[in-house]
């Protein structure tokens, strides 16, 4: 059975993809607040106890693909691609059996 698709909030979607934009050439790192649902963004490192849903960077001259090592920490990840023409990438991924995979991530009002 395939796995279901991972739904981002439009709004939580634009201000994520406007913080990465504004940050260039810088990257951005943060996180994702959020037990099952995707709720808020947040830079930097998140605080213990609290409901991660996904950490996230940007990649401004690279594309929107990690390696294994930067999914180290586990779970899930959003990584931003600034390497395009015009339109922002943001793809999800995992670590599964010592491999990046990719999710499928939706993105809804």
């Amino acid at each position: 059975m395939p796995e279901q698709p991972l739904v981002l909030p439009r709004r939580l979607a634009i201000q994520i993809l406007h913080e990465a934009q504004i940050a260039q050439p810088q990257a951005i790192h943060g996180w994702v607040r959020g037990a099952d649902q995707p709720q808020a963004y947040h830079a930097g490192e998140p605080p213990a106890g609290v409901p991660l849903w996904a950490r996230l960077w940007s990649n401004p001259l690279a594309p929107a693909v990690p390696e294994a090592t930067q999914l180290a920490a586990g779970g899930l990840h959003l990584v931003i691609s600034l390497n395009t023409k015009g339109v922002l990438e943001m793809r999800a991924w995992e670590l599964v059996q010592g491999q990046p995979q990719e999710r499928v991530l939706k993105v809804r009002d």
